[in-house]
Formats: structure tokens, sequence, C-alpha cells
């Protein structure tokens, strides 16, 4: 048990040093050992208890050389878990592809407005519109989460914009039979394959794909009843 300077016991791992502060450490599950200093007993108090708790449980803790991938791994496992599967993969795919080779191995707090254009500005030539906003959006998601956590004090994405105009209907260019087969051939290797080759074979809308559950089929009679959306 640590004492204060007249002698009293003040609990384990924390005691009052000659100029008055309280010093709390332990020693985490890591091996490190971790000290801080407080002006009074109750704040040294309670940063040990939380300190412990989240050493002990393995919730992120505020750190200056957080990377970004640290963040990401974190915030998908333990932060939106209860997100739809395609939801989760789409943004795995997006950090994979476009976030990753750019800011992934930086610390989180050097992330910049500026970086997170080049994100944006390179793909610019390679991706639709569609897939671009799908990255801003989950971009901006992930860095508003850390800054609601205090992991970072500033969204990165402040001031960011994205103008790439998404497709508009009549712009739309229909596949042929030839350019369908040679689309389906590349995408056996997405994990949406078996999506898009349901779309493309029956003229499925999207919200009437998502919205099929086992019940919609009739193994005996071979067919499927739209009526969900």
């Amino acid at each position: 048990m640590g004492k204060n300077l007249k002698g009293k016991e003040v609990g384990k791992g924390i005691h009052q040093r000659k100029d008055g502060k309280y010093s709390a450490r332990y020693s985490a599950r890591d091996g490190k050992r971790h000290e801080k200093y407080f002006n009074t007993l109750p704040e040294a108090r309670n940063w040990l208890a939380d300190a412990k708790y989240e050493d002990k449980y393995g919730i992120i803790k505020k750190t200056s050389d957080m990377t970004v991938n640290d963040w990401f791994n974190y915030w998908m496992e333990n932060l939106i878990c209860d997100l739809a599967p395609n939801t989760k993969r789409n943004y795995q795919e997006r950090y994979k592809h476009n976030v990753q080779p750019v800011i992934g191995e930086m610390c989180i707090s050097d992330v910049k407005p500026m970086h997170c254009k080049v994100i944006l500005n390179r793909m610019e030539a390679e991706y639709a519109g569609g897939t671009i906003r799908q990255a801003y959006i989950f971009l901006g998601s992930m860095l508003r989460s850390a800054v609601r956590n205090e992991i970072i004090s500033k969204h990165p994405m402040d001031g960011v914009r994205y103008t790439k105009p998404v497709r508009a209907v009549n712009n739309i260019k229909f596949l042929t039979i030839d350019e369908q087969k040679q689309f389906l051939k590349v995408a056996k290797q997405s994990h949406n394959y078996r999506q898009y080759a349901l779309l493309l074979e029956t003229g499925l809308r999207t919200s009437e794909m998502i919205g099929l559950t086992w019940d919609s089929i009739d193994w005996k009679k071979h067919t499927l009843t739209i009526n969900k959306l």
C-alpha cells in the first residue's frame, strides 16, 4: 500500500511525492509499467482504476503511436460489429484497396485532410462515382468515431469534399450477352459473384435481392417469389 506525506495509506499503486503530487502506477499485461501524476488523490485513483480495467479487458487506449491500421481493426471488431455482413465486407475492401495503401501505417493523430483527399483523388481514374462515394462515407465514419472516442481531437475529413458525380440513370450502358459473360468470368474472383449472377439471370433490382429470404424459394416448383423490398 502506498502512503501520503503524512504516512496514511492511500491505496495500492499510489503514493504522494515530496512535491505534493500523487503518483499512480501499474504493470500492464504486456509487462510495460505505466505511471502518471495527479494533483489530487481522487484523480489518481480514478485514472488507476480506469487504466487497469482497460488493460484487463483489452479496451483500446489513446496512444500517440496508434496507427490507422490499429484503429480500423478495433473499430471493425468492437464498434460496428452489428453491421450487416455485406456492409462490413465493403468497408474491408475499401480499406484494403484504397485507404490502407495511403494512410494505414500512419499514426492516426497525424492524418490530415490532405491525406484523405489523396485517397479519393487516386480513385478518380479507376473507380465509378458510387464506389468513391462509398469510400468517402466509410472513411468519414471511421475517423468520426475516432473523434467521438477521443482517440483524435479533430476530424481529418473536415473540409474534404466528394466531387465526382454518380452516373445518371439515362447514361447507364446496358451489357450485351458477351459482356455479361466476360463480367461474370472476372467476377468469379469476388465474394459477390453469386449476387452478380443472380441479378443478371433474373433482372432483380438490388433492393429486391436484399429482401430475399429462404421462404421466397419454392424448391419443388423451382420458382423464386419477390414479395419483400
